[in-house]
């Protein structure tokens, strides 16, 4: 009979070091975009949104690095008052814009990288409170008590 098999994984701690990930001890690859497997792998509602506002700030930051390559090729395509071809280009204007783009870049990036790391910081907390091991000294009426603790979640 055909059937499905589930099988369980255990989930590692996600470190990150700068602007790379390390998962199990390794370096994750495809950069922040290979964390996707394990941060919705909790099925966690705040990590989830976390990620996705993270590839969406990523697809807007490139997007207005688009702005000065398209006013490049609309001034190379237009024609100027004497009808010649690419008569509208300033130089100024296209400055202008890539700097603009540029700055907006960096500050889609920032923001990107700010709900990254939020969701790896819930994500390790969140399998951290699933299995934890305590050791709990106190003194009672003049004598030590020692307790020990295991906590594991399904």
């Amino acid at each position: 009979m055909f059937g499905q098999a589930t099988k369980t994984v255990h989930l590692k701690p996600i470190i990150n070091h700068g602007l790379r990930y390390y998962y199990d001890f390794k370096k994750v690859d495809g950069g922040a975009y290979g964390l996707q497997i394990p941060l919705q792998s909790l099925d966690d509602a705040e990590i989830n949104q976390r990620y996705k506002n993270f590839k969406k700030l990523r697809t807007i930051g490139g997007l207005t690095m688009i702005i000065p390559v398209v006013y490049l090729f609309s001034s190379a395509t237009s024609t100027n008052s004497s009808g010649r071809r690419g008569g509208s280009f300033v130089s100024s204007t296209f400055w202008t814009l890539y700097l603009a783009s540029l700055v907006s870049y960096i500050g889609f990036e920032i923001a990107a990288q700010h709900h990254l790391k939020k969701g790896v910081d819930r994500y390790n907390e969140t399998i951290l409170r699933r299995n934890t091991i305590g050791l709990h000294i106190e003194s009672i009426e003049n004598q030590s008590a020692v307790g020990i603790g295991f906590t594991h979640s399904f």
